[in-house]
């Protein structure tokens, strides 16, 4: 915090999520003597985001398909940077992606924009973003059974958008015990 004042910096936590559809929250009903039966996928069907929030309570998303790589990254990054006036602190957990080759350059070309910084392995309650993360999954689970992938991503957006809108609702993410040595 004490290192961003003083190079007058954002810091923006960084994060990874799938959100899958939920067919097993699905109420179903049939006649006596009669079995329910429920439309499920044969195949696993979802949508992908990054995200990152700052404890001020602004919010960036992306949603995209497929395996997360490190186009999806940069790209990401590239819009979070763009997106202030203020140099980046972004803290990212430790994907190999967010180490490999290609970001490492992107990173040391945007140096005047960005720094990184890693939380530890396997420490995913150190993040504040991944408690989005688990709000935008359990609000997907309460707008019920998904029949695609642009049905699940159309819910996730407007969630997204939702959450987006309240600043504080963001910002509460920080209040949690693991996460409050983020806290302004």
């Amino acid at each position: 915090m004490k290192q961003a004042a003083q190079e007058n910096a954002e810091i923006w936590w960084i994060d990874e999520t799938g959100a899958r559809k939920a067919s097993n929250c699905i109420k179903g009903y049939a006649s006596k003597g009669k079995t329910p039966t429920l439309p499920i996928a044969s195949h696993h069907i979802g949508t992908n985001m990054i995200s990152a929030i700052t404890n001020k309570g602004k919010i960036r998303y992306h949603f995209y398909r497929g395996k997360f790589s490190q186009d999806i990254f940069i790209g990401f990054m590239t819009r979070v940077i763009k997106g202030t006036d203020k140099k980046v602190f972004a803290i990212v957990d430790n994907s190999s992606t967010h180490h490999a080759l290609l970001v490492a350059d992107w990173k040391e070309k945007q140096a005047d924009f960005i720094t990184m910084f890693y939380l530890p392995s396997r420490s995913p309650e150190l993040n504040p973003v991944e408690y989005l993360n688990n709000n935008l999954k359990r609000e997907l689970l309460d707008r019920g059974y998904s029949k695609n992938e642009d049905e699940i991503e159309y819910k996730a957006m407007s969630i997204m958008r939702s959450i987006q809108s309240k600043k504080r609702r963001v910002a509460s993410f920080f209040n949690n015990e693991h996460v409050i040595y983020a806290k302004p």
